[in-house]
């Protein structure tokens, strides 16, 4: 292990089935109960000092946000913009594309940035613009197969009217 210097510093919000009572700056001790007792592993899933006891109305106030990533396929070039890419795989049809415009994807293979732009047609395509042409191999008709991108954003819990940020 680390030194208790260099270790990160990290919080832990704890959402219990019931209320247990724990004076603040406590250490409060998880384990896995679950787990065989005659198992060589350690059944200790977590500690650390109690800090806070918040009221589960008051959630809304916390600033916390969730990682999260969808993967797509890059799918067929413009035929008259070379850096924009017809992408698919990554939304259903259905999903409301305003939330997610303007942010930007990875390309797997090269490591390059796309933005997302809009949605094309009706079945769950939509377009990515790219900085300069990505260099894939590409059929003909301009289709491109197995490359994929995936879109990181951040997701705020407990905000359900909030959208996503990167």
């Amino acid at each position: 292990g680390l030194d208790a210097a260099e270790e990160p510093l990290s919080y832990v919000l704890l959402l219990l089935e019931r209320p247990v009572q724990c004076p603040l700056g406590s250490l409060l001790i998880g384990s896995k109960l679950d787990s065989d007792i005659h198992s060589p592993t350690c059944r200790m899933a977590f500690f650390g000092r109690i800090l806070t006891a918040m009221d589960p109305k008051g959630l809304k106030s916390l600033k916390l946000v969730r990682m999260k990533s969808k993967v797509g396929k890059l799918d067929r070039f413009d035929k008259q913009d070379s850096t924009l890419v017809i992408c698919k795989d990554m939304f259903k049809a259905d999903t409301d594309m305003q939330l997610f415009l303007g942010l930007k994807v990875v390309h797997e293979a090269s490591g390059t940035q796309g933005i997302l732009e809009g949605t094309y047609g009706q079945e769950g395509l939509f377009k990515v613009r790219f900085p300069c042409e990505l260099k894939v191999k590409a059929d003909n008709k301009g289709h491109i197969k197995d490359e994929t991108i995936t879109l990181f954003f951040k997701k705020f819990d407990f905000m359900h009217n909030k959208g996503f940020i990167q």
